[in-house]
């Protein structure tokens, strides 16, 4: 695999918090594409920036509810407008892999999010091994190698079992 360094500043700044991320996607009119309340998305994000893991989570919405064609153009790059390509009409149609389900909820949290700097310029066929591997349920408990503790990950992989 290519071993690449990044030409930009590898420091992520921190995501805002999930209210601050919920008052930014009504204020873009995100909550109107996926047929949510205001009242809702806000006490969605009250409720999650307060759980384990809601600090530094990305806030988001199921793409049933607002699909990549319909938030493309939210997107903000020098002052332009986001758009998807004419030959790419098939945009709503990408799903995560084989293995890796969405939450049935319109709303989530993505905690730990990994932007991939590591793989710049690594081709998909180098990328898949390593993204995949990352995508695999991992037991949170330091017990896991005489038994599981029967976390959320677990249950996960026992139900794709």
């Amino acid at each position: 695999m290519s071993e690449t360094s990044p030409t930009a500043s590898a420091v992520v700044p921190a995501l805002p918090s999930p209210s601050a991320q919920a008052e930014r996607l009504i204020e873009l009119g995100v909550h109107e594409i996926a047929g949510l309340s205001t009242a809702g998305l806000r006490a969605f994000a009250e409720s999650a920036g307060a759980s384990p893991g809601g600090a530094g989570a990305l806030l988001a919405v199921h793409p049933d509810r607002a699909p990549a064609s319909a938030l493309a153009p939210l997107l903000r790059l020098d002052g332009r407008p986001g758009f998807v390509v004419t030959d790419m009409s098939d945009v709503d149609l990408f799903a995560p892999l084989d293995g890796i389900a969405l939450p049935d909820a319109p709303l989530y949290l993505l905690p730990d999010i990994d932007r991939g700097d590591r793989m710049a310029g690594w081709s998909p066929v180098e990328a898949l091994p390593a993204l995949a591997a990352r995508a695999a349920p991992r037991c949170c408990s330091p017990r896991a190698s005489t038994g599981c503790c029967n976390c959320p990950p677990c249950w996960n992989a026992t139900a794709a079992s």
